[in-house]
């Protein structure tokens, strides 16, 4: 009987130890794709000509942090991060150049 006792508690350790592994996992997997690491960092110069005579306009007289090329929902969506007056804004446009989201980053 000795030797049970051992074996249960190692295998209720090994459970324990596996769920939280597989939560942590999700979690960070969660986060990542918050995030949008699916993004693919592009330039300027590489949007869309619709997408970027819009972008331009929106962001006039802005400094270009990062500009993006991400799936989202299964749709291609351009983003683009910029510096206005102190403040980190973003702005998303769909393929055809359609204005999605403006707002803080």
């Amino acid at each position: 009987m000795k030797r049970k006792r051992p074996t249960i508690i190692g295998l209720v350790a090994g459970i324990g130890l596996v769920l939280c592994m597989g939560t942590i996992a999700l979690i960070a997997g969660c986060a990542m794709f918050e995030k949008g690491d699916n993004a693919e960092k592009i330039s300027m110069d590489q949007l869309p000509l619709v997408v970027k005579a819009a972008a331009e306009k929106e962001t006039a007289g802005c400094k270009i942090i990062e500009v993006e090329k991400e799936l989202k929902d299964g749709k291609v969506i351009y983003a683009v991060t910029y510096d206005e007056k102190g403040k980190e804004m973003e702005i998303e446009y769909s393929e055809d150049g359609t204005l999605l989201f403006k707002g803080p980053e």
